[in-house]
C-alpha cells in the first residue's frame, strides 16, 4: 500500500449502535412529504401491463402486446420489473406509489447509515438529506419505472465505499446485486460506470486480477437477462431514441429556465462543494465527474448525482475532534418507536391520498370501456394507465420499442403537431385528450370531431 493509497484512505472509521433520533426524524418527515405529494408520472405503468401480459402468458411477449405500432423486434431485457410493477398495481395506482415511498426511504435509509457508521453527525446527515430533497424534486415525488433503481444504486455506493476502506472478497456481491438489477431498469448502466470508476482508480493498482475478474464479470452480468447477447441493443435502443432528444420529456438537457432543474443544480452544486473541499479517492472525483456529465445531457440523471454525494458530504460536515472515541450504549427503544410513529404516518397519508389515486384508475377504466375495440391515441401518462386497464393503445412507453419514425410521430402528437403526428393520426380510430389540449386541437385540425365525453375528457373519432 502506497503513500498515496494511505491519504486517500479514511484513518478511522467509527461505529455506532444506532442511527441517532434525529436523523430517523427526519428520514421519517421526508418519507411523509413523498407519501403525501407523489403522484404517478409516464414511465411507470407501462411495466405493469407488460407484467400483466407475461403473468398471463406465463411468457414473455413479443413486443408490446397493448400497442398496436409494430415493435417486434424490441428486446425486452427488465422483465422481471415488469412482474414486480404487476404485483405493485393490483392495489392500484396507490400501490405503485406505496412501493416508490419505500424505496425512495429504504435507499436515503441506507446512505444515512453508511455515513453514519463512517463518522458523520446528525447535523450532516440531515443537511444532506434537505438538499437531496430540494434537488431530486422530480425523481422523488413522480412515481416511475426509476424506483427499481433506487435500493440498488444506494447498496452499491455503501458496498463500493466500504471496499475502498477495507479490500476483501465481498467485492464478488457486486455481480448478483448488477445481475439482478438489469433484470429490473435499465439505470443498472449507471451503476456499472461507477462500478467502473472504483475498479479502474482504486482496486486496480492494488489487486490487478481482481478487478479485472469483476469488471468483466460485471459487463456480462448486464446481459444476464431475458435479452442475453441482445441485451447491448437494447440500451443502445433507449439512448438512441427519439424521447433522449425530446426536450420537453423525460430526458431534457438541464436548463437554467427549468426551476426544478435550477433547484437541482443547486443542491448538487451545494453537496459537491461540501464533499470535495476535503480530499476524496480518486475514484470518487471521476465517478461524480461522469454523473455531472450525465446530468447536464439529461437532467433525469441529477439524483444519482445528488445521492452519490451525499455521504461525503455529511462527513465533510464533521470535524476530525467531533467525532466520539467509542458510541455510548443507548437503548433502542425510543429510536424504534419514532421509525413505527413515523411508519404510521406514512400509511395514514396514503390511505388518506388512497380514493384519489381509486378515482383516477376508474376514469381510466371508463375510458377503456368508451373505446373498447379501437386503436387509441392518447398522451402519456393516461395512455400507460389504459393500456393497464386492457386498453389497446396506438403507441406509449416504452418508446424505444418502436420504430424511430413511429417514436417522432407521437412526439409530435403529444406536442400538438398535426403535421409532425400525422402518421399517428392516420393510424388511431379514437383520439382521447383533455378539451382545448395540444394534442385536441391537433386532432381537430386533422379531421376528428368529438363524439363523447367521458369525465374530463372528450373522445374524437374521423369525420
Amino acid at each position: 500500500m502506497n503513500r498515496t493509497e494511505l491519504v486517500e484512505r479514511p484513518t478511522s472509521t467509527v461505529r455506532y449502535a444506532a442511527v441517532p433520533v434525529l436523523v430517523i426524524v427526519a428520514l421519517g418527515a421526508v418519507a411523509g412529504v413523498v407519501a403525501a405529494t407523489s403522484v404517478l408520472g409516464s414511465d411507470a405503468l407501462w411495466l405493469s401491463a407488460l407484467g400483466d401480459a407475461i403473468s398471463a402468458a406465463r411468457r414473455i411477449p413479443a413486443g408490446v402486446p397493448f400497442a398496436a405500432a409494430p415493435s417486434g423486434d424490441w428486446v425486452n431485457t427488465t422483465a422481471l420489473g415488469q412482474v414486480v410493477f404487476s404485483a405493485l398495481h393490483l392495489g392500484g395506482s396507490v400501490g405503485v406509489v406505496a412501493a416508490h415511498v419505500v424505496a425512495v426511504t429504504w435507499a436515503l435509509w441506507l446512505l444515512m447509515v453508511s455515513g453514519h457508521r463512517r463518522g458523520a453527525q446528525p447535523i450532516g446527515l440531515v443537511s444532506a438529506l434537505l438538499l437531496i430533497l430540494a434537488g431530486g424534486v422530480a425523481p422523488l415525488f413522480i412515481a416511475r419505472a426509476q424506483l427499481l433503481s433506487l435500493v440498488p444504486y444506494a447498496a452499491l455506493l455503501v458496498l463500493l465505499r466500504r471496499e475502498h476502506d477495507r479490500p476483501s472478497r465481498l467485492i464478488w456481491a457486486v455481480i448478483p446485486l448488477i445481475a439482478v438489477w438489469g433484470n429490473l431498469h435499465g439505470a443498472v448502466l449507471v451503476g456499472v460506470a461507477v462500478l467502473g470508476c472504483y475498479l479502474a482508480l482504486s482496486r486496480l493498482r492494488i489487486d490487478p486480477w481482481t478487478s479485472l475478474g469483476v469488471g468483466i464479470a460485471s459487463l456480462v452480468a448486464t446481459c444476464l437477462n431475458p435479452g442475453l447477447a441482445l441485451a447491448p441493443r437494447y440500451y443502445l435502443g433507449v439512448f438512441g431514441g427519439a424521447a433522449t432528444s425530446d426536450e420537453s420529456g423525460m430526458w431534457s438537457h438541464l436548463t437554467l429556465t427549468n426551476p426544478l432543474d435550477l433547484l437541482l443544480l443547486v443542491a448538487a452544486i451545494c453537496l459537491a462543494f461540501m464533499a470535495f473541499r476535503r480530499r476524496q479517492p480518486v475514484w470518487e472525483y471521476a465517478a461524480a465527474l461522469g454523473l455531472g456529465g450525465a446530468t447536464m445531457l439529461a437532467a433525469r440523471n441529477g439524483i444519482w448525482l445528488l445521492l452519490f454525494v451525499c455521504v461525503p458530504a455529511a462527513l465533510a460536515m464533521t470535524r476530525t475532534h467531533d467525532v466520539p472515541a467509542a458510541p455510548a450504549p443507548t437503548s433502542r427503544l425510543p429510536r424504534a418507536a419514532t421509525s413505527a410513529a413515523c411508519a404510521g404516518v406514512v400509511v395514514a397519508l396514503l390511505a388518506l391520498r388512497a380514493p384519489t389515486f381509486q378515482s383516477v384508475d376508474a376514469n381510466a377504466s371508463r375510458l377503456v370501456e368508451a373505446t373498447r375495440g379501437h386503436i387509441v391515441l392518447v398522451a402519456e401518462p393516461l395512455a400507460e394507465s389504459m393500456a393497464a386497464a386492457g386498453a389497446t393503445v396506438w403507441l406509449s412507453n416504452p418508446l424505444d420499442a418502436f420504430d424511430h419514425a413511429d417514436q417522432t410521430a407521437y412526439l409530435a402528437f403529444m406536442a400538438g403537431d398535426a403535421t409532425g403526428g400525422s402518421r399517428a393520426f392516420g393510424q388511431a380510430d379514437v383520439v382521447v385528450a383533455v378539451p382545448g389540449s395540444p394534442q385536441a386541437r391537433a386532432a381537430l385540425a386533422r379531421g376528428f370531431t368529438v363524439r363523447q365525453e367521458v369525465g374530463s375528457y372528450v373522445l374524437l373519432r374521423r369525420g
